[in-house]
C-alpha cells in the first residue's frame, strides 16, 4: 500500500521559495513509485489517488483491510531550520530526537481535521495496539527502512539523513510492516530545487523501490527472515 500524505483540505508543507504544496508533491511521487514497482510486478494499492483528504485512520484501515505486505506512506519534510535538508526513513518507535518529536506532531496533526470520536476510541486501545505493532512488525519495518535508505544513499545525490524512528499515527494503527518516508526538505533551497526536477524525482521514485524490492527478495530468500 502506497500512501500519499496530506491531501484536500490538508496542504501539509508549503515550500520556502516556490510555496508548492506537500500534498501535490507527494501524491505525484506516489504515481511514480507506483509504476516503478508495478514495472517490477508488484500490485500496488493507493490510499487516495486524487486530491483528497482521507483521515489517517481511514488510511490505516485501507491498508489493514487490502491484504498487503507493506504499508509506505510518502511525504516531503520542512523545518524551521532552513539548514535541515535530506531523504529519512522511518518506523514505529518512540522518537528518535527534538527534529522526529516536532515532525511526529505535524504529522499527526491531522487528527484534529476530521478524526472526532474515532481518535477518542483509538486512544484508549493505544497501549494494546501499541505494544502489539511493535512486537509483530517493528523487526520488518526497520529491515524495510534500512533497504530503502540504503538504495536512496547509492543512487541518488540528495543528502541521507537515515533511519529514524517516531510515533506517526499511520504506522501505529497499521497491522504490517510499515515505513514513513520523507523524501527531502522542501523548506531547504537545495532539496526544494531538486525535488522539483521531475527527472530528479523519478530517479529517487526508482531508488525508493530498489529498496522495497531489495526488502521483498530477502524476505522471500530467508523464509521471512527467520534463516
Amino acid at each position: 500500500v502506497l500512501d500519499p500524505g496530506h491531501g484536500g483540505n490538508d496542504p501539509g508543507a508549503i515550500g520556502g521559495r516556490t510555496r508548492c504544496k506537500e500534498k501535490d508533491m507527494t501524491l505525484a511521487m506516489a504515481r511514480k513509485l507506483k509504476s516503478a514497482l508495478e514495472a517490477a510486478g508488484i500490485r500496488v494499492i493507493m490510499t487516495r489517488n486524487s486530491d483528497v483528504f482521507i483521515p489517517l485512520g481511514k488510511r490505516a484501515r485501507i491498508a489493514n483491510n487490502s491484504g498487503a505486505d507493506l504499508f509506505v506512506s510518502v511525504h516531503f519534510n520542512a523545518s524551521r531550520s532552513r539548514s535541515l535538508r535530506g531523504f529519512e526513513c522511518y518506523f514505529l518507535s518512540n522518537a528518535t530526537d527534538d527534529n522526529a518529536r516536532a515532525l511526529e506532531a505535524a504529522e499527526n496533526a491531522s487528527l484534529k481535521l476530521g478524526e472526532g470520536a474515532e481518535a477518542e476510541r483509538s486512544r484508549r486501545l493505544d497501549r494494546t495496539l501499541w505494544d502489539m505493532t511493535l512486537t509483530e512488525n517493528r523487526r520488518e519495518s526497520s529491515l524495510l527502512s534500512a533497504y530503502i535508505c540504503e538504495s536512496v544513499k547509492d543512487n541518488i545525490d540528495i543528502g541521507n539523513r537515515g533511519i529514524r524512528t517516531a510515533r506517526f499515527y499511520v504506522l501505529k494503527y497499521t497491522r504490517l510492516p510499515s515505513v514513513l518516508v520523507e523524501c527531502g526538505y522542501i523548506s531547504n533551497r537545495y532539496d526544494e530545487i531538486k525535488l522539483k526536477d521531475p527527472e530528479f524525482t523519478d530517479g529517487l521514485a526508482r531508488a525508493i523501490a530498489r529498496g522495497i524490492l531489495k526488502y521483498k527478495d530477502e524476505y522471500e530468500s530467508t523464509e521471512g527472515f527467520t534463516r
